[in-house]
């Protein structure tokens, strides 16, 4: 755990109840499983809150309380939650502030183990967004690390957050593809898609892609097209993007004028490089 970047707060009088979303998306009874490589458990939902114990990364907990005063750390505000958690065979109780804990995780047949969730949060500067480090770690049957890797998230105002572990889709050399997407529910906010690959020994971070539309005034949609799906080169990679505005607002039916764009990028085993295809001078 990053404690060196925690900022805190000062203990509420009473439990705060938090209302609306968050990307971990867990209810009273869920199973969750600690993120980071090690996780505190407090007395209060504060990191004000006496320390009781510490937790590795992927112990099993189960959440026991709704979400409780939000607080920064890690550069993110998250909420608190009651959870129980069984260690050296005993079963017992406190506290963990959610950005502590995976927003997914997917478990293989063959019991390899992907795990997703927040590195840390780092502010704009001059030369770079503000962005969520977005980490996937994978995890052997035994829960042994194998392999981690990050990419910076350019998240604001989106409200859930998902995850699918695809095949290799085509691309020679892995095994499969973590998709982890982070859905906007209001006009205006975009979803944004990020692609992890796995080789069998490396998690490696790839592209992202977003979709955007604005009360259908106006709409920017990405596609990707992995090798499986067009069929052409075995390590190309399409982006088909298309974007419409509506001609004239005022009228009954929407006519839009569209203009799309397509990109090609080359996969190395390491990294999507675009093509730049030259065209012939007459």
């Amino acid at each position: 755990m990053y404690t060196n970047i925690v900022f805190a707060q000062e203990q509420p009088a009473a439990y705060v109840l938090e209302d609306g979303y968050d990307f971990w998306m867990k209810e009273k009874g869920d199973t969750a499983y600690v993120f980071a490589d090690m996780a505190y458990i407090r007395d209060y939902p504060s990191t004000k809150g006496k320390l009781l114990d510490s937790i590795p990364q992927e112990t099993r907990v189960i959440i026991k309380s709704d979400s409780y005063n939000n607080s920064i750390a890690r550069g993110f505000e998250a909420p608190w939650r009651k959870i129980s958690y069984v260690k050296d065979g005993k079963e017992k109780e406190g506290f963990i502030w959610s950005g502590l804990l995976s927003i997914g995780r997917i478990q293989q047949k063959d019991g390899t183990i992907f795990n997703i969730g927040f590195l840390r949060y780092e502010k704009e500067t001059s030369y770079s967004a503000a962005t969520y480090l977005l980490e996937v770690k994978c995890f052997d049957s035994n829960g042994h690390l194998k392999a981690k890797d990050y990419y910076p998230a350019e998240l604001s105002e989106q409200r859930y957050s998902e995850h699918k572990l695809l095949p290799h889709m085509g691309l020679e050399g892995l095994e499969n593809i973590v998709r982890i997407g982070f859905l906007g529910e209001a006009c205006g906010i975009p979803s944004f898609y990020y692609y992890f690959s796995w080789d069998g020994k490396e998690v490696i971070p790839m592209f992202s892609r977003y979709t955007v539309s604005d009360a259908g005034i106006y709409y920017h949609e990405e596609k990707i097209l992995f090798p499986s799906e067009h069929n052409l080169d075995p390590n190309l990679i399409i982006k088909d993007i298309e974007e419409g505005e509506v001609i004239d607002e005022d009228a009954q039916e929407y006519h839009y004028k569209k203009t799309r764009k397509r990109i090609k990028y080359i996969w190395d085993g390491k990294i999507a490089a675009e093509l730049i295809e030259m065209k012939a001078v007459n």
